[in-house]
């Protein structure tokens, strides 16, 4: 705690709120090896710091992008109450590991993202409906999700799109909206479990969250503009990026 960068926190929250807003990760993924690696934060409490990141930056990018028409409502709160169940689970199984157990587990999911982004995956469909997925899937996928939202704070859009894009068949632009209202609702469900167990730290987490919102708002203006191969793109670049950063830090 006593050698954390302070000064560090509030622009770590606009970077890692611009990236969820333009690409629907819900900021977690980015902010906790920032947290972690800038801003000298330990784990367990960067941790709860991200879990309420996350709830912030989806929120505010959620709400631009349903604007926009790009969230499938029946989905994310399908996905989303069963991800709060996961959630809390994973919350309580998170104090007992050791920070090097939870490192080994981001990396494996990290890896695993990667992996299914460079599966071909429709990217653009005018002719879905909204509620037109797998039902028991999509359950499935909440419930794993969730339990990843507990386990390490992140709200787990980095995992969320390519298992929407690739086991559901929602076209991307509407996958990164909707992972934004599931990240919402599995954050909302989950919080009081972090809290509970003691990882939150009341001013790192103000010092983040003042530039979260701001950051989010405009990513979610920016993505609206991109085009979807280039926001494909430049979310498999930054998960490379976290994969390697967290493993060197690791190993």
């Amino acid at each position: 705690m006593e050698n954390s960068n302070w000064a560090a926190l509030p622009l770590i929250g606009l970077i890692g709120g611009f990236i969820s807003g333009l690409l629907g990760l819900g900021g977690g993924v980015v902010i906790l090896p920032l947290l972690t690696f800038v801003g000298k934060v330990p784990l367990k409490l960067a941790t709860g710091t991200s879990l309420v990141y996350v709830f912030i930056t989806s929120a505010a990018g959620m709400f631009s992008h349903y604007r926009g028409r790009m969230v499938d409502l029946k989905a994310g709160l399908i996905l989303g109450i069963a991800g709060v169940a996961g959630g809390l689970v994973g919350s309580f199984l998170s104090v007992p590991l050791s920070t090097r157990s939870l490192e080994y587990i981001y990396l494996f999911v990290v890896m695993m993202a990667v992996i299914l982004l460079f599966i071909p995956q429709r990217l653009g469909d005018k002719n879905y409906n909204e509620g037109d997925f797998n039902k028991p899937a999509g359950i499935t996928i909440g419930l794993g999700v969730g339990s990843l939202t507990g386990l390490l704070g992140v709200g787990g859009g980095f995992i969320m799109i390519p298992l929407m894009t690739y086991f559901l068949k929602i076209p991307l632009r509407v996958t990164i909206g909707t992972s934004l209202l599931i990240i919402l609702v599995i954050s909302l469900g989950t919080l009081w479990a972090k809290f509970g167990v003691g990882h939150l730290n009341l001013l790192i987490t103000l010092l983040v969250i003042s530039g979260a919102a701001i950051g989010a708002l405009l990513g979610a203006y920016v993505s609206r503009r991109t085009p979807v191969k280039l926001l494909r793109l430049f979310l498999l670049f930054i998960l490379i990026l976290i994969f390697f950063a967290v493993g060197y830090k690791t190993f």
